[in-house]
């Protein structure tokens, strides 16, 4: 079994070969912080000074976190990215949080499975847990089988906590996608274990101000989830939502955007798609950041606060869009994976 110095707190724990390095810190109590555990977010970056070469090799998703947190990473790892497959010493993390936090580990239950489109799915989970409670916005992590060592993906759930017992994904479909392939053929009474919830991509529920929208693909998962809350809690606060998406057949939730309509007087909507069959599209063309450009005006932004989710360039394309319209960047939400 290899063995795992943390030479920050001077202890030596055992692995088991392949063993997820994240799991290892938690297990031993280790002052590693972790925030997104998608390696985005950079939080649990920590120097290693013996046996890199035994945490695997380095994925771009890795080098873009350390590098976009100044780190070298040649110097650097980040253990929510990383399986044990030797002898290890590390240094000092970057962040150091306090001991004794609390894991968050559920047992669920698949209660429902139901296509939205021809690539993407909602999947309902059951969960027993009375403390289960999460903020619109947050992310569950999921443990996937793999030969050799399981895998994690995260997900947004995409429903309101107002339901103690369920919560829902919604999850495209990726040729050659462990994830979301095991996802994808996951059924009612499948029993898996999930973590979390997480992340700081939520809904500002103290605000007062306008809110704006804006998600491309299964970007609309959290953007979901906090729309209906907002609609649970009866707020006054003006919301618009910007969807974008490639062919018309790449759609979903549009008859619920329809009854959010109807029961929610201060909610608009706008789709947008970049590819459509003009015979059988007549609303806007293009990408969201067009809608932006359109829409959006300086004025909007002294009373407007932004929530974002989509890919990496989408987010970056509606940032540089919003800044340049004088919005200030604490007043921009988005999720840090990618």
């Amino acid at each position: 079994m290899p063995n795992i110095k943390f030479g920050h707190e001077n202890k030596i724990v055992k692995a088991d070969h392949g063993e997820w390095l994240y799991d290892v810190v938690q297990r031993a109590n280790i002052g590693i912080p972790f925030s997104c555990k998608a390696g985005a977010c950079g939080t649990c970056a920590t120097e290693v000074l013996e046996g890199n070469d035994n945490l695997g090799d380095q994925s771009a998703r890795e080098v873009r976190a350390l590098n976009s947190a100044n780190l070298d990473p040649k110097i650097y790892r980040l253990p929510c990215l990383c399986d044990v497959h030797g002898d290890v010493v590390f240094g000092k993390p970057f962040l150091e949080r306090e001991k004794g936090t609390k894991l968050s580990k559920h047992q669920v239950i698949v209660e429902s499975y139901r296509p939205l489109n021809g690539t993407v799915a909602e999947i309902r989970f059951f969960i027993e847990n009375p403390e289960f409670d999460f903020h619109p916005g947050q992310y569950m992590i999921f443990r996937i089988p793999h030969p050799g060592q399981a895998i994690h993906r995260s997900y947004s759930i995409s429903t309101p906590p107002s339901d103690k017992s369920h919560f829902e994904i919604c999850v495209r479909s990726v040729a050659g996608g462990h994830g979301s392939n095991y996802v994808h053929r996951l059924r009612t009474g499948n029993q898996l274990e999930v973590e979390g919830p997480f992340g700081d991509f939520v809904l500002q529920e103290n605000s007062k101000k306008q809110i704006l929208m804006i998600a491309t693909g299964t970007g609309m998962a959290p953007i979901k989830s906090m729309l209906m809350h907002l609609l649970d809690n009866k707020s006054s606060r003006k919301v618009r939502l910007f969807f974008g998406n490639r062919h018309e057949t790449d759609l979903f939730y549009t008859d619920l955007f329809r009854g959010l309509k109807a029961n929610y007087p201060e909610f608009e909507y706008d789709m947008i798609l970049s590819s459509p069959n003009p015979n059988k599209w007549s609303g806007y063309i293009g990408r969201v950041t067009d809608l932006i450009e359109q829409k959006i005006t300086e004025k909007d932004s002294e009373n407007t606060e932004v929530y974002l989710c989509g890919g990496q360039k989408m987010i970056e394309d509606c940032k540089q869009i919003l800044e340049e319209k004088k919005f200030p960047d604490a007043s921009i939400h988005h999720e840090n994976f990618f």
